[in-house]
């Protein structure tokens, strides 16, 4: 086996640094990329969640009273769980880069491997933001709440429906 010469131990030294800073700038693009798509999207977002709220509490609770219904409104409250969830995940974004910065997100993100959510909670918490922390407290609560609800409606079946093994 030929041993590699000093110039071409340098050009491959020199080849990976230049891989680790593309890699690093097409991270932070991705970034910065994330967080101003969610600073311009947030205002509709927030109109829409407020919209899906009301439909929810309006129409998709009335109809969880009758039998027939209910898959219905578990389909509408499982929808609305995903809108809710997108607007946590932005809001929580902008939360986390005005509080703690990119590196906090990037560690959320990717290091971690937890989300962006708890790292969030803990900018907020350790900056007494509290107003802050509340409403990611609620909207993580509303997600996770109607995704539930809507599961658990879409999956009950009649009591003549159950399939009985003998």
């Amino acid at each position: 086996m030929a041993t590699e010469t000093p110039l071409k131990k340098a050009g491959n030294f020199i080849l990976g640094l230049v891989v680790i800073a593309a890699i690093g700038l097409l991270i932070g693009l991705l970034l910065r990329g994330m967080v101003w798509a969610s600073e311009k999207v947030l205002p509709w977002l927030i109109d829409a969640g407020r919209i899906a709220f009301d439909i929810c509490v309006l129409l998709f609770a009335p109809l969880c009273i009758f039998r027939k219904t209910r898959p219905w409104a578990g389909l509408g409250y499982y929808f609305s769980s995903y809108l809710f969830g997108t607007i946590l995940f932005a809001f929580s974004c902008i939360v986390c880069v005005q509080l703690w910065g990119y590196l906090a997100l990037f560690v959320g993100l990717f290091l971690a491997g937890v989300g962006v959510l708890p790292v969030a909670l803990l900018a907020a918490l350790f900056h007494g933001a509290w107003p802050l922390f509340w409403d990611l407290i609620f909207g993580a609560v509303l997600t996770f709440s109607t995704r539930y609800v809507g599961v658990r409606l879409t999956g009950q079946r009649a009591p003549e429906e159950e399939t009985v093994y003998v």
